[in-house]
């Protein structure tokens, strides 16, 4: 369907920022598919390498791969944003993959443990 289009669209800019502006243009639905999450871990891939840690569509391709492959999934790549210090984007990922409010006290403590 839409999804094989825009991966193969992307993959002939394989690993450039014009991937990332393909992948982008495609219109997710409320409920994400694993087909969803590839196009997401594509962009965060990308966006990570060329070390754009700044650009808004890696917190929203964090979180969309993230809520769907699980937290744990983003490990790699939460510690090399750790050692950029990005801990207001690792906070609002954290928050919206686990569903849970920055006010929570699991959460706070989460973050005190984390050094957020």
């Amino acid at each position: 369907g839409f999804h094989d289009a825009y991966i193969e669209l992307g993959e002939l800019c394989r690993g450039t920022m014009q991937a990332v502006d393909v992948y982008c243009k495609f219109l997710f639905s409320e409920e994400l598919s694993f087909d969803d999450a590839y196009i997401f871990g594509e962009m965060v891939q990308i966006l990570m390498k060329l070390e754009e840690y700044d650009d808004p569509r890696l917190e929203k391709s964090l979180i969309g791969y993230g809520t769907v492959m699980g937290w744990n999934s983003l490990e790699t790549y939460v510690k090399k944003l750790e050692n950029a210090y990005k801990t207001a984007l690792l906070r609002n990922v954290y928050c919206a993959v686990n569903k849970k409010s920055p006010e929570d006290s699991d959460v706070q403590q989460y973050f005190k443990f984390k050094l957020w």
